[in-house]
């Protein structure tokens, strides 16, 4: 089985980032060109989500909110800016990879994607070391998305951010759930087009 993460965070620094919020969701190739491939809310559905206790990152762990991040922030949609409220069910980062080790279970682990490999996999390799805590899958089976949709993508003029057709008003972009969810619907747009038809974007 493959997975996708992605974390949402108050600044680009990848060791003292504080983090907003993860998500992590699971999904098979095989899917992609059989007669029932993924729909969005399946796949929305089925996210693992965690929110984080910003405040004690900040007070307790030395980790620093960068201005121009939160400027971003302040330029993104409302439904986007709404996941930044803190709530009494954020959880202490400490949480973190015992969050992805109870969503990923028993299941045998064949690639990890994230959106891109310079960003993601560095923060989490951090909170392991914080944490003193192992990451449950190897470094070598750590794939990004961009890279994967380059390539499916070579020769024509889809970016990798494109939106598959008719899943405009469904995207949320920069909450971690549709991040992922966009992600895998990108791929497997792209794996049916090469194995059916062209690609609509």
């Amino acid at each position: 089985m493959n997975y996708i993460f992605d974390f949402e965070t108050l600044s680009t620094d990848r060791i003292n980032a504080p983090i907003i919020s993860m998500a992590i969701l699971e999904f098979d190739f095989v899917k992609f060109t059989d007669n029932k491939p993924y729909e969005y809310s399946e796949l929305l559905d089925n996210v693992g989500l965690i929110k984080f206790n910003v405040e004690d990152q900040v007070k307790n762990h030395g980790r620093k909110i960068n201005p121009d991040t939160l400027k971003w922030w302040g330029e993104q949609s409302a439904e986007a800016r709404a996941k930044l409220k803190p709530s009494t069910n954020d959880q202490l980062l400490s949480e973190c990879i015992p969050f992805i080790s109870k969503y990923i279970g028993n299941t045998k682990i064949d690639k990890v994607f994230s959106r891109g490999n310079t960003f993601d996999p560095i923060i989490l390799d951090y909170i392991g070391l914080q944490y003193s805590q192992v990451i449950p899958w190897e470094h070598w089976q750590n794939r990004d998305t961009r890279s994967f949709i380059d390539g499916m993508a070579w020769g024509t003029d889809i970016k990798n951010s494109f939106i598959p057709e008719g899943l405009e008003s469904l995207f949320i972009a920069h909450d971690p759930a549709h991040d992922i969810t966009m992600d895998v619907m990108r791929m497997q747009t792209l794996v049916r087009a090469l194995e059916f038809g062209a690609v609509q974007a």
